[in-house]
Order: C-alpha cells, then sequence, then structure tokens
C-alpha cells in the first residue's frame, strides 16, 4: 500500500498535528528588526568585521590567531562562488551585509554602562542582574508594553512575548522548601552533556546548573518586594480565552481570580513523578536521568509568569533601567579595535545610538521567524522538507523573533554554532496522547523501531521513520505505563493532580469502536488545552488496527510486532531487540486496547523555536572566527550557543527559559562588574 500501507488520512494528518504541537515549550523573547539599518563607518559591509586595518595585525577580529600565530579573518557576511554565506553550508544569503545609517539619521544620543538587546526572558534578567550592580541599563525591546504584558488579558501571558512560563533551576531555597533537591549539579551539568552528545560547551552547562538557584531565589525577593502593590493590582484579575481546572473541572473560559502571589500553589508548582515525595530523584529511564527542578507558573489560570516578570521590569525602572519599548535594535557599533561600543536602534522617531560603557547583552531570541535562516542553518529540516517539494517560504512563521540578534553578532565578527543545529521538535520525546512516556511504539508499517524508554531519542528516531511517525499502542493497563513515565519534555506532570484526573476522565469517557476516535486531554503541559490528541479504542487488536488504518502487510506487521512484544515482556532476558528497562515492558494483553499516534513529519516546519546562537566562551563573551573575545559583546538566551547540541533534551522542565533568565542575569552582573 502507499504511505506504507496506512491508508486513514486522518490518522497521519493528526499525527502531523500533534507533533506540531509536542514542540511547543520554552524560549526567550526576540525583537525583529524591520529597519533598513546601520551606522556610517561603523562596519564593513563585505567582512562583517570591524574596519580596523588588515587581518593577522594583533588587533580585533584580525589579531593573533593564537599558539599558532596570526590568521586571515573569516568574512561571514560574504558570499561563496555559488550564493551561500561563507562559513555555513546553507543555501541562500541569510545574513546580507551590516546595515548603515548615517551619522545625520540619529536624532538622538543615549549613554548607558549596559545595553540590552530584547525584554524577554533572559534579557529582563540581564537588566536585573546589570541593575543589582549599580549599573545603568537600556533594554530595547519591540514590543509596546500593552502586548509586552497583555492587558488585555486574552491569554494569561503573551506568547509572542514570553513564550514559555517553566523556570528551570536548580537548589533554590524555594524548591529545597519544596522536599526538591539539594542535588548534585555535577550530575546535572554530564546529563546535559550526555543527551547533546557532547555538542555543547559544558562551562555555559556548570554556570547555568550552579547559579540558576541563586537567580531564581533573587527573583522571588524582588516579587515579593512589592507585596502591597501585588495584593492591590493582581487579587481580581480577569481573564479569557484560557484553560480554567477548578477542582479538577475545566470551567468556562473567563473568569476572575486571584493573581497577587504567583509562588503559591497551584499558580506555581513542581513537575513531579508519580506519587512525588516518595520518589528517589534522579529517575532514570532508556539511560537518561530526569530531575523535578523548575517552577511552573501557569497554575490553573493558563500561561502567568507575566504576572511576576512585571514587577521584575518596575524594579529595573527604579534602579536605573530605561525600557525603549517599540524600539528595534538594528546594528552594533564598534571601534577601530573591534570592541563594541554600543548599538542603534530605531524607536518611533527615528534612529537613537546607544552607548555602552561596559557592554551589550544580546538576548533578542532565536531565528524561528526568518524563513532564510531556517531554511540555510536547519540543515537536517531543510533537506527533509526540499525532498518533499517544500521550499523556504514553506518554513515561514508569524512570530516576530527573526534572529536579529544573531545577525548582529556575526555582523561584529562572531559565528554561529556549527550544523547541526538542532530545534524544539528534535531532541525530546514524541509526545502522542498520553504525553512521552515508555508505551510501545510502532511505525505505519506496523514494526517496532526503538527502545520506547530513551525519551531524548525519539523524536529524531521518529523522522526516520516511514512518513515521520509514530503509533502508540497500550491496553486496560495505560495507568501503568503513564504512572512509570519521567520528567522528560512532555511528561505527564504528576505535580498538579488536576492534570491526571481530566486525563483520567477523558480516558474513562473514550468510546469504543468509535471511527473517528475519542479527544483525550493531556496532563502535561501548560498548552494542553491545545495538545488534545485523538485515542481509538477496541475490544480486539485487529479491530484497533482497522480503526488506526492498517491494512494488508501493515496490519499483520501490527498484530505480530505486538505479539513478540508481550513475549519480550514475559521473557526472563526482557527486551533483547532494543534494551528497554524491564520496569517498562507492560505487556498489551487486557481489553479494550487503545491507539493514539505522534508525529514530527518530514516536510514540516520548526514551528517553535530554534536552539542555535553565537559561539561564546563559558563566561558569555562572544567569540570571533579566530575565537578570540569580541570586547563588551555578551549573548543570553537564544541568542546563546553551546546549550543543547541536537536538540530540546531536557533534564528537568522549564531548562530553556531557565537558562535563559540565568545567563541573563550573569551577563549583566559580569558587563558590570568589568
Amino acid at each position: 500500500m502507499k504511505e506504507a500501507n496506512l491508508s486513514r488520512r486522518d490518522f497521519l494528518a493528526g499525527a502531523a498535528a500533534a507533533g506540531g504541537f509536542a514542540a511547543l515549550g520554552l524560549a526567550g523573547c526576540a525583537p525583529k528588526s524591520n529597519g533598513p539599518a546601520n551606522v556610517e563607518q561603523v562596519k564593513t559591509a563585505d567582512t562583517g568585521a570591524a574596519d580596523g586595518g588588515e587581518g593577522g595585525e594583533g588587533e580585533g577580529p584580525g589579531g593573533p590567531g593564537g599558539p599558532g600565530g596570526a590568521r586571515e579573518p573569516q568574512a561571514f557576511s560574504g558570499l561563496t562562488e555559488d550564493g551561500r554565506v561563507r562559513g555555513y553550508c546553507g543555501p541562500g544569503d541569510w545574513l546580507g551585509a551590516a546595515p548603515e545609517v548615517a551619522a545625520d539619521e540619529i536624532v538622538e544620543t543615549r549613554d548607558y554602562d549596559v545595553v540590552v538587546l530584547g525584554g524577554g526572558h533572559a534579557g529582563l534578567m540581564a537588566a536585573c542582574g546589570a541593575v543589582d550592580e549599580g549599573a545603568t541599563v537600556a533594554v530595547v525591546e519591540m514590543q509596546p508594553w500593552s502586548s509586552y504584558v497583555d492587558e488585555e488579558g486574552t491569554s494569561g501571558t503573551n506568547l509572542a512575548g514570553w513564550y514559555g512560563e517553566d523556570v528551570g533551576h536548580v537548589n533554590s531555597e524555594f524548591l529545597i522548601g519544596r522536599g526538591f533537591g539539594p542535588y548534585n549539579t555535577g550530575d546535572i551539568v554530564a546529563e546535559f552533556c550526555k543527551r547533546a552528545g557532547g555538542r555543547v560547551n559544558p562551562g555555559l552547562l556548570r554556570n547555568y546548573v550552579q547559579n540558576s538557584g541563586s537567580m531564581f531565589d533573587r527573583y522571588k525577593e524582588i516579587y515579593d518586594s512589592y507585596e502591597a502593590e501585588r495584593k492591590q493590582n493582581d487579587s481580581a484579575v480577569y481573564m479569557k480565552d484560557t484553560m480554567v481546572v477548578i477542582d479538577g473541572v475545566p470551567a468556562e473560559d473567563e473568569g476572575t481570580f486571584d493573581m497577587s502571589n504567583m509562588f503559591e500553589y497551584p499558580l506555581c508548582n513542581t513537575q513531579a513523578a508519580w506519587s512525588g515525595a516518595n520518589v528517589e530523584y534522579p529517575i532514570s529511564c532508556g539511560g537518561y536521568k530526569t530531575w523535578p527542578c523548575n517552577a511552573q507558573f501557569y497554575g490553573y489560570q493558563g500561561n502567568n509568569i507575566e504576572y511576576v516578570h512585571k514587577y521584575i521590569v518596575k524594579h529595573t525602572q527604579e534602579n536605573g533601567a530605561d525600557w525603549l519599548f517599540e524600539t528595534t535594535g538594528v546594528v552594533l557599533t564598534q571601534n577601530d579595535n573591534g570592541d563594541v561600543t554600543g548599538l542603534i536602534a530605531k524607536g518611533k522617531d527615528g534612529y537613537i545610538q546607544l552607548n555602552a560603557n561596559k557592554g551589550v547583552v544580546l538576548a533578542a531570541g532565536d531565528f524561528i521567524g526568518d524563513p532564510k535562516m531556517c531554511w540555510a542553518l536547519l540543515n537536517e529540516g531543510m533537506e527533509w522538507a526540499e525532498r518533499d517539494g517544500k521550499t523556504a517560504e514553506d518554513w515561514a512563521s508569524t512570530t516576530i523573533r527573526a534572529g536579529i540578534g544573531h545577525k548582529m553578532g556575526c555582523w561584529a565578527g562572531g559565528m554561529i554554532e556549527a550544523s547541526p543545529r538542532g530545534w524544539m521538535a528534535l531532541g525530546g520525546g514524541v509526545s502522542g496522547p498520553w504525553g512521552t512516556c515508555p508505551m510501545l511504539m510502532l511505525n505505519v508499517e506496523g514494526k517496532r523501531f526503538c527502545n520506547e524508554g530513551a525519551i531524548s531519542q525519539l523524536g529524531s528516531v521518529s523522522k526516520r521513520q516511514p512518513a515521520g511517525l509514530a503509533c502508540y499502542v497500550t491496553d486496560a493497563n495505560w495507568s501503568e505505563t503513564v504512572a512509570k513515565a519521567r520528567l522528560d519534555h512532555g511528561a505527564t506532570n504528576f505535580g498538579m493532580d488536576d492534570f491526571y484526573d481530566v486525563l483520567k476522565a477523558d480516558m474513562d469517557a473514550v468510546e469504543i469502536g468509535n471511527p473517528e476516535g475519542s479527544t483525550v486531554t493531556g496532563a502535561n503541559l501548560a498548552e494542553r488545552k491545545m495538545m488534545k490528541g485523538t485515542v481509538f479504542a477496541a475490544n480486539t487488536l485487529e479491530e484497533l488496527a482497522d480503526l488506526l488504518g492498517y491494512e494488508g502487510e501493515a496490519k499483520q506487521n501490527f498484530l505480530d510486532s505486538i505479539a513478540h512484544y508481550n513475549e519480550l515482556c514475559h521473557s526472563a532476558e526482557g527486551d533483547t531487540d532494543y534494551g528497554k528497562d524491564k520496569e517498562f515492558m507492560i505487556p498489551i494483553e487486557k481489553a479494550p486496547f487503545y491507539g493514539g499516534t505522534g508525529n514530527l513529519g518530514h516536510d514540516g516546519n520548526p514551528s517553535m523555536v530554534t536552539l542555535s546562537g553565537l559561539v561564546t566562551d563559558a563566561e558569555q563573551n562572544v567569540l570571533n572566527t579566530q575565537w578570540e573575545k569580541i570586547g563588551n559583546l555578551y549573548s543570553a538566551g537564544n541568542c546563546l550557543g553551546g546549550r543543547y547540541g541536537l536538540g530540546y533534551s531536557t533534564p528537568m522542565a522549564g531548562n530553556s527559559v531557565g537558562m535563559a533568565m540565568t545567563h541573563g542575569w550573569l551577563a549583566g552582573h559580569t558587563c558590570r562588574k568589568k
């Protein structure tokens, strides 16, 4: 049969949709450059390096090449003969020349200690770290204040601004007080490196893990200091079009809620495993470890981290920070040595030159909103998509995050980490209706193809199957497998009892034999309202195969694969095919039988968040192509490379946001202390 004998178009289409939602996750905000841009005599457009003389003379990007002596700088803004950006394997000119802004076009010049590009998770905490050191700060943020904090209350959080609400961190007083920790930070750093296949900067991860707890405690301390104002402003917040759960039951999509203490349960919880406090952490599955190290600010009312963030903004404003809303970054300024001296931005009244005495922090988010960048830099995705007839335009996104921070860094002489470059849909599990859990998975040919317990590999492994499909199969004992799920991205969140209650209620209501399937709400992420999956149920495996769309040889493979899997479950040797842990080898024998799908597809766009950023040292100093520091230039959040490697593989929930906030905070402190 065509499409590997799987005939149900709805099955495949539904699987593709599920895969898109499986990628939902966490990232910082990034302004998009709308400007024509840059400054006269600031950059040499043909090389992207500062105009400071010939290469190899000992200064700036043209300086010494280390022990081997001087080298010619690599001109990443130049093009090869075949039209690609020099130094990158992807097609097309995604970078272009640095914008030029004439001196007489600048309507205002301001002086600061630190300038931060982007006011999302990373930029916010960069400003916080800098003002706590006594610095004057400018934060350049594209959005107006009204959308930045979502004054209309349309979703609880402006996703274009915050894009994530879990703050992953380790050993804060907050978490330890809840019984989670302290944990060995070296073990967590090692797990990050393992999941990334070593394609990371371990020093960056060490600094994140070791400092994230202190960052979070400071974050909470600032929030707590505004108690009176919080009670006045947030005790009766009207919200609409959000997920509301009251006593385990979904309520109407609007109402008034008390949001005055975001650190109290259920507005803030920690993702935990089944049985909560009775679990010894870390817990292992498929050779990978996970920890309960996060604060999830969505509670019952949706994504709510803005109700904390707005007070951090206020703190920075009261202590030396100017927030330039509705302002876009255009280009960095540099001196003759290549050191960064500030940036030029464009506001409502024209171009503004923001001088930075101590440093500039690039915290402008990822590049998912730039199809050319995605097509050129996300090589694996581009190859899959092009084979299916797609083009760069098919990767277009409505997001405002268009890689301006990455481009500024490259124009200044920096470089984006080398391929392969991951995005959020890669490296983690394939979320089905039950989240990422070690259930039996079959491809469209009806064949088992992996160790389902190795959650961090499932996305990439599934993508290498026909149609990029993963079909989950279970039986009346489905809850036993779900209860054994670990804390990987997309796993069931047993830290919120109501989440599981809704999942169970939906499963109890699944209609046996319904050819359209039944809707089941996942018990994992805040976005579970959008992540509802379709579950098919039948009294026999043959009937289930029919409902899922298996025919002919694929149907027989489906039945044979389950029979063989059951034999392995009962075998003393366990899973001799793929090595799944014995405790997860639960046979599929008891009616009713259930099936659902998860799919990343081959041709879909990355949809949510790219993960590759600028190359830096462990202290986030941006490096040029000769691995030298570009003076006074730092990177944080999704502008920062060296964090994930192959994809979003997470030893704890919320680490993208937590990492952005921690690295931003550290960069702010570092700038001021220079």
